[in-house]
């Protein structure tokens, strides 16, 4: 009997939490929005903050969408998921030297290279 109950709590909150994902979105949106106007950072970290606050609306937005759409049949959520077009970003080649930069242009050192070039100092 206490399986049943325990196993049938644990279903009843992840429904709970699926369900509210939209909402729980919002809430971390309005923090990034709330830090981003009351702190202070370098022009690097603002711009960085202001493209998570979009990504974040923009999911925001997207969960709140596809809570809505859960009333639609299994078969209809298959039928549409078939429908988009997959993005594989395996396929997408990005340059070392690209991913060794930061935003400011300047090359930077891995802790690797840093470390072999302490050592031939000594």
């Amino acid at each position: 009997m206490n399986k049943v109950v325990g196993i049938f709590t644990v279903v009843a909150f992840s429904f709970l939490f699926d369900g509210c994902a939209g909402e729980r979105q919002g809430l971390v949106c309005e923090e990034i929005e709330y830090r981003l106007n009351t702190l202070t950072y370098s022009p690097d970290q603002r711009s960085y903050m202001e493209e998570e606050l979009r990504t974040c609306r923009s999911e925001e937005a997207k969960k709140k969408q596809e809570s809505g759409q859960s009333n639609e049949s299994i078969y209809e959520r298959y039928a549409n998921m078939e429908s988009k077009d997959p993005v594989d970003s395996s396929k997408s080649v990005i340059p070392v030297s690209t991913l060794l930069q930061d935003s400011s242009g300047e090359k930077t050192t891995s802790i690797y290279d840093r470390y072999k070039s302490a050592e031939a100092d000594k």
